[in-house]
């Protein structure tokens, strides 16, 4: 999915607005994402991805339902429920 498309998921009213920010560390980069409510959710940007412009990236949620932004292509690949 991409993450300009998931960023709009998490709107709570359709004309909400959603800022969306890149911001840069030391420590690598994340996403930065004010709801019109003034939550801020942040978003990890995955360590070989961290040089794409936003439109660029997509989103992988992983198991835990923690979302990473990654400028990589990742589809589900074989499971196993135990």
């Amino acid at each position: 999915m991409k993450l300009t498309e998931y960023v709009k998921g998490l709107k709570d009213n359709e004309s909400d607005g959603i800022e969306l920010t890149k911001v840069d560390g030391p420590n690598g980069a994340f996403f930065s994402i004010v709801k019109a409510d003034g939550t801020v959710i942040t978003m990890p940007i995955g360590k070989k991805s961290q040089e794409g412009t936003i439109a660029e990236y997509n989103v992988l949620v992983a198991e835990d339902g923690t979302a990473i932004a990654t400028i990589n292509n990742y589809e589900d690949g074989e499971s196993l429920t135990l």
